[in-house]
């Protein structure tokens, strides 16, 4: 845990010093410079402590050694044992074979520096305030769970970058990035119908009809658990169909949204990226709600909720300047650490396993 808890400190307070955009004087040239030069210092800083916090792992997380049995069954020539995505397959084959068989540790460390990049990229793209939404991502555990089940994660962080795509109205590169994701984890693909509808402001009552939707989806569960077992079948009779979602997460989106709707004319009406994010997580909150029978429910949920990353940055950076606004950045951030003490004391669970930090060094 001390390894964590260290390593978000550090990261967070290199974070705090990556400037953006800043108002420069006469020397603008100059000073743009040196900006960028340490911004691009700070950002390789602390993408190298991510990577080696992941990258020297060995048995964290709860899919560690399901992974490893891939990698052996990758190489077993004529094997179909493998129920992994083509993306995945080529990237973990091909590092076999470059390197030899028996290089989980390489593989691991490879799928960790991509995955930790892209989502470098993508919150810096994205977000107008870098240090807040990177303290996001770490406190909410983005990161943490990174080091687990990492196809998935892959297709997360791709997604993340897409997001990028959606607001510019540049679908076809939207589309692109989606599909090269679900080379890694097929669910990611469900992300162009939803950022496509969210890109949209929604209608009051839209909203309601949303909300209806959630509620009569959640009386016939049981005819659409059956329909969701008829299209994936390697659901059945496993451990998937027993769903659920983790309070935590609920309130979490809840408490969101609650705080959109009070910040909603001055943070989000007038702003297409934070009603975009907005959106996002209010599907998010109808989904943990109402489809709790969904088998890998926050799974899918992740792909929607991943925006409160940039939609509580957003929504502090539309207040004017003044007590309001300190109070509500002091208010987020506070809820945040104490979401990432629940998170770290969660993480010990089998179900997790991403505590105790294990490293192939000692």
């Amino acid at each position: 845990m001390t390894v964590y808890i260290m390593l978000t400190i550090i990261t967070c307070v290199m974070a705090y010093y990556v400037q953006k955009s800043v108002t420069i004087g006469n020397n603008a040239g100059q000073g743009l410079t040196r900006i960028k030069l340490r911004n691009r210092i700070l950002l390789c800083g602390i993408f190298l402590l991510l990577f080696a916090v992941a990258a020297c792992r060995v048995n964290v997380g709860n899919d560690y050694p399901r992974y490893e049995e891939f990698f052996r069954l990758m190489m077993i020539e004529g094997s179909d044992g493998v129920p992994t995505e083509i993306g995945f397959n080529l990237l973990a084959k091909g590092i076999q074979y470059i390197f030899g068989t028996n290089v989980n540790l390489l593989i691991f460390a490879v799928f960790a520096a991509i995955i930790t990049f892209f989502f470098l990229k993508g919150i810096y793209d994205l977000s107008v305030d870098f240090a807040f939404s990177f303290l996001l991502f770490m406190t909410f555990g983005y990161y943490f769970n990174s080091l687990n089940t990492i196809r998935y994660y892959m297709a997360l962080a791709l997604a993340v970058i897409s997001m990028k795509y959606v607001l510019k109205r540049e679908y076809g590169k939207f589309v692109l990035v989606v599909l090269l994701a679900s080379a890694f984890h097929r669910s990611v693909l469900l992300v162009i119908p939803v950022y496509f509808i969210a890109s949209f402001a929604w209608k009051r009552w839209q909203m309601i009809l949303l909300a209806v939707a959630g509620v009569t989806a959640f009386v016939m569960k049981d005819l659409l658990l059956k329909v969701i077992i008829m299209i994936y079948p390697n659901y059945a009779n496993t451990i998937y169909l027993e769903a659920g979602t983790s309070p935590v997460n609920i309130l979490r989106c809840a408490g969101i949204f609650v705080a959109g709707l009070l910040l909603y004319r001055k943070t989000i009406q007038n702003s297409r990226m934070n009603c975009f994010f907005f959106q996002l997580n209010y599907l998010s909150l109808l989904l943990y709600l109402c489809g709790s029978f969904i088998p890998e429910v926050s799974r899918i949920g992740y792909y929607m909720n991943v925006g409160q990353l940039f939609l509580l940055p957003g929504m502090v950076a539309a207040l004017p300047e003044g007590k309001e606004k300190k109070l509500w950045k002091t208010l987020f951030v506070a809820a945040a650490v104490v979401y990432f003490a629940a998170f770290l004391y969660k993480a010990y669970e089998p179900l997790i396993k991403l505590l105790p930090y294990q490293t192939w060094m000692f």
